[in-house]
């Protein structure tokens, strides 16, 4: 959980941690200083972000850094004990008995133990779907990515022998094709340089979402060993507070992690005589076949983070 919300350039723990558009946090003071010509480009996913120097007005506090941060300190739920003695004596909000009463974190009703246990219950049962609906997009953008690199190193391989299928069109000409030649190479280069620089984001992309994983991990570990019942109730309310930023991420993510922008160069080689160039072309093709799961059908539930919300009892 700690590489999770590790600043990608001081490599620390994130101290007041700010969240660009793209979704990737960084301390305040790393993002003041990596400001160049008014704008800030992301180091894993190389989104270039407008941002003044004196504001930082494209970027926004992280709740989930510092909810994982909480989490993993403890800190936020240090105070919280089940033999805390009872707020009032009144009426339940719930099954209207006379008793002890300890209000609710989220709603403020005051519940009696049974009716706060039915609560815990119920909130349970929305954290666990919650960290399951995660876990599983997670684990599909890990796979997407993964295949993607691989899909996009094979084609790298292709380029290559493409390029040889040049150079030998080439050789059979005179020495008026040279230039023709060239602007081939030069494309198919531009091409590989492009593929190699998507590999080396997606495999960055790739390896945030394995802290993210890893982070996930870490919170159901929580939940699982911790038997504090108060403290379970107030770590699945602060759950539930940050799980929407959470999908909002991996939305970012899924995004960025598309096999919708992928494109495939193929080389014809065209006889003597034609107009269209006497070494031959490039045509791109979108048509590419990646063995992975589609981010498609992730997407919709992604875009409506926010469900139904389940009471905190104190």
């Amino acid at each position: 959980m700690e590489s999770f919300v590790q600043c990608h350039y001081c490599k620390k723990d994130l101290n007041n941690p700010l969240e660009l558009v793209c979704r990737h946090s960084y301390c305040t003071d790393c993002l003041k200083k990596e400001i160049q010509n008014d704008k800030i480009i992301c180091p894993i996913c190389g989104t270039e972000h407008p941002a003044l120097a004196a504001s930082l007005s494209s970027a926004s506090q992280d709740k989930l850094a510092t909810y994982v941060i909480g989490l993993n300190s403890g800190e936020p739920y240090s105070v919280i004990t089940d033999d805390a003695p009872a707020t009032i004596v009144a009426a339940c909000s719930e099954c209207r008995n006379t008793t002890d009463l300890r209000p609710c974190f989220h709603c403020g009703k005051p519940l009696c133990a049974d009716c706060r246990t039915k609560h815990y219950e119920s909130q349970k049962k929305e954290v666990d779907k919650s960290i399951t609906s995660l876990m599983t997009t997670t684990n599909e953008l890990i796979v997407l990515a993964q295949a993607l690199n691989t899909s996009r190193s094979g084609r790298i391989q292709e380029y290559k022998t493409i390029k040889e299928q040049v150079s030998t069109h080439v050789k059979d000409l005179v020495k008026k094709l040279h230039d023709d030649e060239q602007v081939l190479q030069k494309k198919l280069d531009a091409t590989i340089q492009a593929e190699n620089e998507k590999i080396a984001v997606t495999e960055r992309e790739r390896q945030y979402l394995e802290k993210n994983k890893a982070a996930l991990d870490q919170v159901m570990e929580k939940y699982r060993n911790e038997t504090n019942q108060m403290i379970l109730i107030k770590m699945h309310k602060d759950y539930l507070d940050t799980a929407p930023v959470w999908k909002d991420r991996l939305h970012a993510h899924a995004n960025r992690i598309s096999t919708k922008k992928e494109e495939e160069l193929h080389f014809h080689p065209i006889p003597l005589g034609t107009n269209d160039g006497l070494v031959g072309k490039l045509t791109a093709s979108k048509n590419v076949n990646v063995n992975a799961p589609s981010n498609d059908s992730h997407l919709p539930s992604l875009k409506n983070p926010t469900g139904s919300r389940s009471c905190i009892i104190l």
